[in-house]
């Protein structure tokens, strides 16, 4: 059984954009007689903490110190969602103020988490600053449809862990039509590992790859799923758990999010451990 407690006393920085995720529940009704669009009534709707902050809720139930660092303004994405199956159907990007998060100092922590939205908190000075500084890096550059093709993993000159989706590896390297296996050879990272929905993950260290099944039951919804693995497999990477267990650990983290609406609640120690 793996010591999902070895890490508590870990102090960890979780760095990243500060998102706020909306959803707005409506029953579609069908298309409009004299529009090109769905019509719809509105039900209610549901705010969330998300980016960053939602993924330090997942590493605090595993850590005890757990430190967030954001700007002064949040992403919110607005989305409309078919409150009978949870389908986003609609979404809607903008700046809203926010509440920016004191100054920290990185050397100070045994582990940072960078969660890279492409919102624009981790600009070059900062990237420099947190490939320097901190003792052990664990980074996840998302592609999204406000960045496309413009916030790659390969922006940061150092990471110790490297998580990104299969999509991602491919921008990140450029090449279209080898297998993933090579582009995760091509990224030049001490460890990477693929998330790879439905067909679970892909790790590679040291010349040699780990592959490991999905183990969710449920997926009610997938928003947050690649966050939540790395928030709580990251802690564990840089305790010394190997890629064998890092990919089980996020596997049933990832699987747990996918059973959480939005943001509702974050994951629990017990319900990853039930699941390893």
């Amino acid at each position: 059984m793996l010591d999902l407690r070895a890490a508590k006393g870990l102090r960890v920085l979780v760095m990243g954009d500060d998102i706020v995720d909306e959803y707005k529940h409506v029953n579609v009704i069908g298309k409009a007689v004299k529009e090109n669009a769905l019509s719809s009534i509105a039900r209610n709707t549901e705010r969330f903490r998300g980016g960053v902050v939602a993924a330090a809720e997942h590493t605090k139930a595993f850590c005890d110190r757990v430190q967030v660092s954001h700007r002064e303004w949040a992403m919110l994405n607005s989305r409309i969602v078919d409150s009978v199956y949870l389908r986003k159907l609609f979404v809607v990007h903008e700046r809203i103020p926010g509440t920016p998060t004191p100054p920290v100092n990185i050397a100070d922590y045994d582990l940072v988490i960078v969660f890279d939205f492409g919102h624009g908190f981790m600009d070059q000075r900062l990237i420099e600053k947190v490939c320097k500084e901190a003792k052990y890096l664990a980074v996840n550059a998302q592609t999204n449809a406000t960045n496309y093709g413009f916030n790659l993993i390969t922006k940061y000159p150092r990471a110790d862990l490297v998580v990104v989706d299969a999509l991602e590896a491919r921008l990140a390297t450029q090449v279209q039509d080898c297998s993933i296996s090579m582009n995760m050879r091509m990224l030049k990272f001490d460890r990477v590992i693929v998330t790879m929905g439905v067909d679970g993950a892909l790790g590679y260290k040291d010349e040699k790859f780990y592959e490991a099944p999905a183990v969710a039951d449920r997926v009610r919804d997938t928003m947050g799923c690649g966050d939540a693995f790395l928030a709580v497999c990251a802690p564990f990477a840089a305790v010394g758990f190997g890629m064998d267990d890092l990919l089980r650990i996020g596997n049933a983290a990832a699987a747990v999010k996918a059973d959480i609406v939005g943001h509702r609640r974050s994951v629990k120690l017990e319900e990853v451990e039930a699941l390893l």
